[in-house]
């Protein structure tokens, strides 16, 4: 595959025996989402949805979190206005973009899954953590409105989880996320991207024309809620933004990280 420059700047891209895997190899160790890394990530998963790979792995990247959220540098300037709108449009467009990938892709999530990261692993038909993983949705906590974490959650494992993860905001570790679903299989850190390969070249192995007509099917009622979310959660964002609670948390946070 021709990687863009986006793609170049975000991740490193290893394609062996039909499996390509895609590592968060760029940026802070804790892989902020911004709105140009998920741009490139849409763009990619695009690519490799119309190659001739036979399954896909998001991988953390070595000793990085698979993500805390949205880039607060960035989205710490939003006032509730055309910016907000700008942003869900990027979310949207990458969540649709994994979910219509006609492939098994596998998520190999290790450190972090917060937010944006977790939602990202939850357009996954595979979620493998690490021993360390820690998944997490604190949006109430932070002062953002959660449409899309509590849509794909309660989509992905159930109401009552989902429930659990917004109304509480803590810390899912890799033992309670494999017991709520969240996670489907656990593995050492230091073999999670061994592990994550070996269960992609598994699933490349299965014939296509059965996995490749049912993956669509599956997963239309999400893309067509992913899609509706797309207005509804352009409204609760930018009425949470216009507060302006949200902006002072994270410039809390960006200031406790340097």
């Amino acid at each position: 595959m021709t990687l863009t420059e986006d793609t170049r700047t975000h991740f490193t891209i290893d394609v062996s025996a039909g499996v390509a895997v895609v590592e968060f190899s760029e940026g802070h160790r804790h892989n902020m989402w911004s709105m140009p890394r998920m741009r490139a990530l849409t763009a990619t998963m695009r690519e490799l949805g119309d190659s001739d790979v036979r399954a896909v792995v998001l991988f953390s990247g070595a000793g990085r979190s698979f993500g805390v959220g949205g880039d607060f540098h960035e989205t710490s300037t939003f006032r509730g206005g055309a910016e907000v709108d700008d942003w869900i449009d990027h979310i949207t467009d990458l969540y649709v973009a994994c979910l219509r990938v006609n492939r098994p892709v596998v998520a190999a999530v290790d450190g972090y899954a917060i937010g944006i990261g977790l939602q990202i692993a939850l357009t996954a038909d595979y979620r493998l953590g690490s021993d360390r993983s820690l998944l997490k949705m604190p949006e109430y906590q932070l002062g953002i409105a959660c449409t899309f974490g509590g849509f794909m959650l309660e989509r992905s494992v159930g109401r009552a989880v989902m429930q659990q993860m917004l109304m509480s905001c803590e810390e899912w570790p890799a033992e309670r996320s494999l017991r709520d679903h969240l996670l489907h299989e656990v593995a050492p850190v230091r073999r999670l991207r061994e592990v994550a390969v070996d269960r992609a070249r598994r699933f490349a192995d299965y014939p296509t024309a059965g996995f490749r007509s049912t993956k669509p099917f599956v997963n239309a009622e999400y893309v067509a809620g992913l899609e509706r979310l797309r207005v509804i959660g352009k409204e609760a964002h930018r009425a949470a933004f216009a507060a302006g609670e949200a902006q002072r948390t994270m410039r809390q946070v960006i200031g406790a990280d340097r």
